[in-house]
């Protein structure tokens, strides 16, 4: 069997391959079939897959699954939405067919699965600059087979392969032979019953004989071959030459009604077995095959194997997304591959990290240790300690851990660790609200270069938003978050009480979180800026018991300033604000209508402070609604000069610790993103005029 290292498998045209060398347990496959236009021109080939009986015919013409029957086999094959990229150079087309082998009736024997064009284009694959067909796990989008086609001619058909049973296993084959007379000529050799009513696509053969008999000794051709060769099998595809007839003892399939072959231009019909395959009474149960599925999550144990799989795999696979994921733990450029629970041995003792992470560049070869955890999952010290000796003896580089638990910073873990054993290996954490952020920005606002890594990278997002997942990022301030609370409420916090660390690091992970998802949102990295020191150099807990406050700072690259976020826990209300400096020149009533200008879609209950000369914290204040009305509040009474303003948006703070409806999370969110989109969005810094040439006084 192939190992992780030597996946995918290459085939070339002939050669074949036993499914269980790759999979000893494979039941459920992912075909997708990638057509590569040329310069300025798109070949959009479309995906047929044929289901054939031992006589190499069609049971009925609902074993033709194509664009106008999209469901076969009570929907053990199904044919999903096609996927185009327009904006490369060369436009690229997906089809993507799931095959769920375990759920074939047993007197299904072939798989056929082929391409065609849409012959009112007029085009044929030789505008393709190329043609693959890839299979890849269903379970883990782990690719397992590719099979491509170049330098093609005046084929408007493809025949690419098969599935087929040997002694009671499944097989493929690569078979690439070309039809010139499109999907009619093709189907009709299968038993497939066309609808001749409508013009046709052509019913006379274009056999390529070289491909028939000729294609099982092809296994030989290359020694060097990674496939296995089939023993003395003939190719069971070859298309009858025209003019001759099958053997008329043959029994006769049922026939159901025929299928037209025509594009249609309303909407497809369901399939004559449309009340088996999906639920008749209500869609309110309808859920969208999962490339990644949540079915038979249990206990953590199970979720912390699925949700390391599922990562693991797209790291794999997204190069973009391998390589930002990889890179924010000290990682070189290079070829991701990953391998899931790989034994080790320490001090004769047996370990099994969760994965193994290597990145080659040239003849270097980063390797890592992973350890996951999911839910509500702790971070064990004894555990990491024990991955870092075994990452020291084993040579390897670092060890990266996962979970739902969010550091104050890059630099930071959740777990004190001893420095002084990270010489040789580095110690990196990274949540899974910071993955899941790396693939929003590359799946919203960069996309993936490769149509096939875009649709995995959508697929593991959905996973990761599932709850089943047990991937929900940070949710929670803490057990200790209520005492707390209530103590500074009363005023008898003391920086030494138990817990008020513990909240303070809390609300740092609550800054980050709430910096991740404005990245997401906005499709550039933020930044968590550190909470500025008092003058007189207090701690935090201490500056927390005697100011009742919690303070934050998110830098969003192109805002005019950071944004502060204050969380009041003596009047238990949220606070965030923007500071933007005022113009220099012009009088004070008219740098305040400045302003207004900027924010006209901003709520009346935003608090507007113009922020004077003359020492710090002279300032007037008043409501914007007010403001609107009456500009000259804001004007200093003495006179003096206004150097800037100061928006503050606050909402009542919540009273429960975790993130639903009533919590502090919530309203910290909701504050966060409403001033963002009510004000700083919008603000732009002032730009003096330039000076103005005098006019010249006239002779």
């Amino acid at each position: 069997m192939p190992s992780a290292g030597e996946l995918p498998v290459h085939l070339s045209k002939g050669a074949n391959l036993a499914l269980r060398s790759l999979d000893e347990e494979l039941g459920s496959v992912t075909v997708i079939l990638e057509t590569e236009g040329s310069e300025g021109t798109a070949v959009d080939a479309d995906v047929s897959v044929l289901l054939l009986g031992d006589d190499g015919r069609v049971r009925s013409n609902d074993d033709l699954i194509f664009y106008n029957q999209p469901v076969g086999a009570d929907g053990a094959v199904h044919l999903r939405d096609k996927i185009r990229t327009d904006h490369q150079s060369t436009p690229v087309a997906s089809d993507v067919v799931t095959v769920e082998l375990d759920d074939l009736p047993d007197d299904v024997a072939r798989i056929v699965l082929s391409a065609s064009l849409d012959p009112t284009l007029g085009i044929t694959f030789a505008a393709a600059s190329s043609v693959t067909l890839r299979i890849a796990r269903s379970s883990d989008a782990q690719e397992l087979v590719i099979f491509g086609l170049e330098a093609l001619s005046s084929e408007t058909a493809m025949l690419f392969g098969e599935f087929y049973r040997r002694a009671g296993e499944w097989k493929i084959r690569a078979i690439g032979q070309g039809f010139a007379d499109g999907l009619t000529a093709l189907v009709t050799e299968f038993g497939v019953d066309v609808d001749n009513s409508e013009p046709a696509l052509g019913e006379d053969l274009s056999a390529d004989d070289s491909t028939s008999d000729a294609s099982a000794e092809a296994n030989t051709s290359n020694p060097s071959s990674p496939v296995m060769t089939e023993e003395a099998l003939p190719v069971e595809i070859t298309p009858v030459p025209a003019g001759t007839t099958r053997d008329d003892t043959a029994p006769e399939p049922a026939r159901t009604a025929k299928v037209s072959v025509r594009r249609s231009t309303r909407a497809p019909k369901l399939p004559t077995d449309w009340d088996r395959t999906i639920p008749a009474d209500t869609d309110a149960d309808w859920q969208r095959a999962r490339l990644f599925p949540v079915a038979g999550i249990g206990g953590a144990e199970e979720q912390e194997r699925r949700a390391t799989s599922a990562l693991l795999a797209v790291l794999g696979i997204v190069r973009e997304f391998g390589r930002a994921v990889t890179a924010r733990v000290g990682a070189p450029a290079g070829a991701v591959t990953t391998f899931i629970e790989v034994p080790f041995g320490l001090d004769e003792q047996a370990y099994r990290p969760d994965g193994v992470i290597t990145v080659k560049r040239g003849q270097r070869e980063w390797r890592a240790l992973v350890e996951v955890k999911t839910s509500d999952g702790k971070l064990n010290f004894e555990q990491v300690d024990h991955y870092v000796e075994i990452a020291r003896a084993k040579n390897f580089d670092a060890v990266i851990t996962i979970s739902n638990q969010l550091a104050g910073s890059n630099d930071e873990h959740p777990i004190a660790f001893d420095r002084r054993k990270l010489k040789k290996v580095s110690l990196h954490h990274l949540s899974w609200e910071q993955i899941r952020t790396d693939a929003i920005l590359l799946s919203r606002h960069a996309r993936a270069a490769d149509n096939t890594q875009a649709v995995v990278l959508d697929e593991f997002l959905r996973y990761m938003e599932h709850p089943r997942s047990g991937l929900h990022g940070f949710t929670d301030m803490g057990p200790e978050w209520v005492k707390i609370r209530d103590a500074v409420k009363h005023r008898t916090l003391r920086a030494s009480d138990k817990g008020c660390a513990e909240v303070i690091a809390h609300f740092d992970q609550l800054v980050r979180h709430i910096g991740l998802q404005l990245t997401s949102l906005l499709g550039v990295e933020t930044s968590i800026q550190p909470p500025r020191a008092r003058a007189d150099g207090t701690t935090r807990p201490q500056q927390l018991a005697d100011s009742g406050q919690l303070f934050g700072s998110i830098r969003v690259p192109g805002a005019v300033d950071a944004l502060v976020i204050t969380n009041d826990l003596r009047s238990e209300r949220v606070g965030v604000s923007i500071q933007v400096d005022a113009p220099r020149d012009g009088r004070p009533l008219t740098r305040i209508n400045w302003l207004l200008r900027q924010i006209p879609d901003a709520r009346d209950a935003l608090r507007v402070e113009a922020l004077l000369a003359g020492g710090r914290g002279l300032s007037t204040a008043e409501l914007l609604g007010s403001v609107r009305k009456k500009p000259e509040l804001l004007v200093p009474a003495d006179g003096r000069d206004i150097r800037a303003f100061r928006l503050t948006l606050e909402l009542p703070m919540g009273t429960k610790r975790n993130s639903g409806t009533g919590g502090v999370i919530r309203s910290v969110h909701q504050a966060t993103t409403h001033l963002y989109a009510e004000v700083v969005q919008h603000l732009r810094p002032w730009n003096a005029k330039p000076p103005q040439l005098t006019a010249p006084t006239p002779d």
